[in-house]
């Protein structure tokens, strides 16, 4: 009896076996999909290229590619940079060059320090509503109160936030601001970027460490630094030389207004109509001074202590087209670069060269992409151009007295110059941002920037309307024009 059930035991377990094994096979097989990576896109404030390429050479950088430059909006400051760059999200211009501006209309100062209280006028309505995460306005304003411990406490800080609310989100792609990294750069040089740079890298080995949560991190810069010893332009003293007198607002044919901002390699002016050529020569041969730009009629005239040339623009079909004149000297050294591109035959019969071509042709130039950017200043950027632009000499600054009484400046940026101008994108994935094999990269600008970032995903970026998210509609024109050879263009009227 024993033999018969331990029999008809084994019989039932070999029968329930077989069945469960012929209903696995019948069962229909799952096809397992790959989950879509999602991506942490990591706005740093003021790292250049230069600093970056060079941690990346000394291994500091473990977790991510080779860099590539990123050529930005003249003035090489935050706010021309982050509306050129998030410009086909629909971002409006900037209220000034700097959050302390003039308003012609009004004839008046606006912003300043208790501006930056106030989330409603800092940020909202501003480029900075289409960030996921932008740090709290208030904290960002009294880091300016500890120029030794604020970057690193508030650095600190904003990264652990950026973090957990990545996580918590639900965005495909998550925009994130960070800004502790400029403010680090004036007042520390390298040492301190280069530790917040280093705890970003141990972020972005966290975020990837779980292959079953793919993750993508993007990370670029609105504008590079310059790092090395300081010196004040004296801008003020030579414009009251030359007749001027500095003013908050514009009275009569004698006034200028000055907005003194931040302490930066760069200095807009406000004067009466027709005043504009009299402020620049007044400002050529100060001591410091590179170059002084305004408009001139429909061109741009550049200045300098050695030369003067004309700027014109020709809109076309394909882009825009820009032709350099010189008229003394060559201010923006382009004369042999010109010559080149004239003999080549990429400059129509007028000598207007298309956009696409100077910018290959100049990204590597002392002066980045000078053309386009110049125009740009002037033209769309700001609520409010500017009459005059001065970009200062690298080791040169202007700006606040108030903040010079406080801060030792160790790097800055606003100029034309290569430095302050290249910022940076980096990522943690091979096909973002590196080159094919055996192919030379194409120069990177601002403007074209989450352009190349859609194109090189595998799936729409999600974008709510203003104020609500980012990423659900980029213009046609924006989404394909990146990262492709960029074409001989036909000359106007081919």
């Amino acid at each position: 009896m024993k033999t018969q059930v331990s029999s008809l035991l084994v019989l039932a377990v070999l029968l329930a076996a077989s069945t469960f094994s012929h209903a696995q096979e019948a069962a229909p097989v799952e096809k397992k999909v790959a989950a879509l990576p999602r991506t942490l896109v990591l706005c740093l404030d003021g790292v250049g290229y230069d600093l970056v390429e060079e941690m990346y050479r000394r291994g500091e950088l473990r977790h991510f590619r080779p860099p590539a430059p990123l050529i930005n909006a003249f003035p090489s400051l935050t706010n021309p940079g982050l509306v050129e760059i998030l410009a086909p999200l629909g971002a409006p211009p900037a209220r000034g060059y700097e959050d302390y501006y003039f308003d012609p209309a009004g004839n008046r100062m606006r912003g300043g320090l208790l501006y930056r209280f106030s989330r409603r006028h800092f940020i909202g309505g501003t480029y900075r509503d289409l960030f996921h995460y932008h740090p709290n306005h208030i904290r960002m304003t009294l880091e300016y109160a500890l120029p030794v411990v604020g970057p690193l406490v508030n650095g600190g800080i904003t990264l652990r936030a950026i973090k957990k609310r990545f996580l918590q989100s639900k965005e495909r792609v998550f925009f994130a601001y960070y800004d502790s990294s400029d403010y680090a750069s004036h007042v520390h040089g390298k040492w301190l970027p280069r530790h917040l740079l280093r705890r970003i890298d141990r972020l972005a080995a966290e975020l990837t460490r779980d292959p079953r949560h793919p993750v993508e991190v993007v990370v670029f810069s609105d504008h590079g630094n310059a790092h090395r010893r300081l010196r004040k332009a004296k801008l003020g003293k030579a414009l009251q030389r030359a007749g001027f007198r500095l003013a908050g607002k514009l009275k009569d044919r004698r006034s200028v207004v000055l907005p003194k901002f931040g302490l930066v390699s760069v200095a807009v002016l406000y004067t009466q109509p027709g005043r504009e050529m009299a402020a620049a020569e007044a400002l050529r041969s100060v001591p410091g001074v590179d170059l002084v730009v305004y408009r001139h009629g429909g061109a741009l005239e550049v200045l300098a202590a050695t030369g003067a040339a004309f700027i014109e623009r020709r809109a076309g079909p394909d882009g825009n087209w820009f032709r350099y004149e010189t008229e003394s000297g060559d201010p923006l050294q382009l004369a042999a670069i010109l010559d080149r591109l004239r003999a080549e035959g990429r400059a129509d019969a007028d000598g207007f060269v298309h956009e696409g071509v100077w910018l290959r042709a100049t990204a590597e130039h002392v002066y980045p992409d000078p053309l386009r950017r110049l125009w740009g200043a002037f033209e769309g950027l700001v609520e409010q151009p500017a009459s005059v632009i001065v970009s200062l000499e690298d080791g040169y600054y202007a700006g606040s007295f108030w903040l010079d009484l406080v801060a030792v400046m160790r790097a800055t940026h606003g100029n034309l110059g290569r430095a302050q101008s290249r910022g940076m994108v980096l990522s943690t994935t091979a096909r973002v941002f590196a080159p094919l094999r055996g192919e030379q990269p194409e120069p990177l600008t601002g403007r074209d920037l989450l352009a190349h970032v859609h194109r090189l995903h595998d799936y729409a970026l999600p974008i709510r309307p203003w104020q609500r998210s980012l990423f659900t509609w980029l213009p046609p024109v924006a989404r394909g024009s990146i990262r492709r050879p960029l074409p001989d263009p036909a000359m106007p009227g081919d």
